[in-house]
This record gives structure tokens, sequence and C-alpha cells, in this order.
């Protein structure tokens, strides 16, 4: 059994991340995260010494979670074919996948609910969470100008600006499903996603 405490930290960001995706990190108290985790208050400070240290521990895990999901699933995609442009489909359809059976209370981005508490915009949170955004736009970008190069499209497109374009998608689809409480919308919007990126390139 681990004696260092890693497993207890673990699990006040487990418990901490469910609480803010549920119902914002503002809303959440230490003495809720505690009881959850059942913890006492000394060791969640012994862990983290505010609320806010708390917060950026939080985006650094999602953030590295997220770029892992991102490798991955782009390093899968160029596997299953050498074009470009189905590599980027696939690529939406893995993510796609992985919110097949995701329930509806579980969908949300860390990155949105912080972002949307302006308490915790601080310049640490800004910067993990721009990071990460950009490392999407700039993997994403050189693929589509892969795909442009090999399949020049119908209208002038910015790649960053199509990249974008996903993640703005995937965000917008996370919200709309929390308030329609209807998991299959992030499926959905995404494939709308695919049908225009095949519409740019349909020769």
């Amino acid at each position: 059994m681990s004696r260092d405490g890693t497993a207890t930290r673990d699990k006040i960001l487990e418990v901490g991340r469910d609480l803010a995706l549920r119902q914002g990190h503002v809303a959440t108290s230490i003495d809720e995260i505690i009881e959850q985790a059942g913890i006492t208050k000394g060791t969640f400070f012994y862990h983290f010494k505010t609320k806010q240290d708390l917060a950026i521990a939080l985006i650094q895990k999602f953030a590295n979670k997220d770029v892992e999901i991102l490798e991955e699933n782009l390093a899968s995609a160029e596997k299953l074919s050498k074009d470009p442009l189905q590599q980027l489909l696939i690529f939406v359809g893995l993510i796609q996948k992985l919110h097949e059976n995701i329930d509806g209370n579980a969908v949300g981005c860390l990155f949105a609910s912080y972002s949307y508490e302006n308490q915790l915009v601080d310049r640490d949170v800004k910067a993990i969470v721009s990071e990460t955004i950009l490392k999407w736009r700039k993997k994403l970008s050189e693929k589509i100008k892969e795909i442009i190069n090999k399949y020049p499209p119908r209208q002038t497109i910015d790649p960053d600006e199509l990249a974008d374009m996903f993640t703005v998608t995937l965000e917008g689809a996370y919200v709309f499903t929390r308030l329609m409480h209807q998991p299959k919308l992030v499926n959905q919007h995404l494939e709308h996603y695919k049908n225009y990126i095949e519409s740019l390139f349909n020769q």
C-alpha cells in the first residue's frame, strides 16, 4: 500500500474535478471536498495550501490528460490511414467514440468551467489552458496543411481557424449537452464538423 500520500492526493483531485464539473469550482466548498473524499481538513491542507492551489493542480492534470488524448488518437488515426484527410476524419471519429457511453452529467471541460468563473482565471490558470489549446491548434493545423497540399479546398481557409473550429465545436457541444441533458449531442455536432471538412475538400 502506498505510504507517500499519492493515493490520497489523487482522491482529492478526483472529487474536486467531479464537483467542479457538476456545480462549478466556486460553488464547491473545501468542506464538501473533504466529506466526499473521506479525509480530514488537516489532510486536505497537507496536500493543498489553498483552494486555488487545488484549482491549479486540477487544471494541470486535466491539461496533461487532454494532450495525451490528442496525441494518442492522432497517432492511432495515422496508423489507420496514410491519407491526411482520412486521418483527420478518423481522428474526429475516435474522439466521438470516447463520448459514446459517457454520462450526460459527466460531460464537460474543466477549462470551460474554470474560465467562466472569473475568480479562477489568474495568470497560472490562463497559462495552462492557453498552452494546451495551442497544442491542439498546432497538431490539427499541421494535419490540415497536409490536407490542403493534397486536396486544394473549395475556398480559402486558415488552417489555424479550422483547427480551432474543432475545439469550439466540442466545447460548445459540452455546453448544449449539459443544458439539454442529451449526451448524444456531442457526437452529433462532431459529425457536423466531419461533414464540413469533407465538403471543403470534396473533389
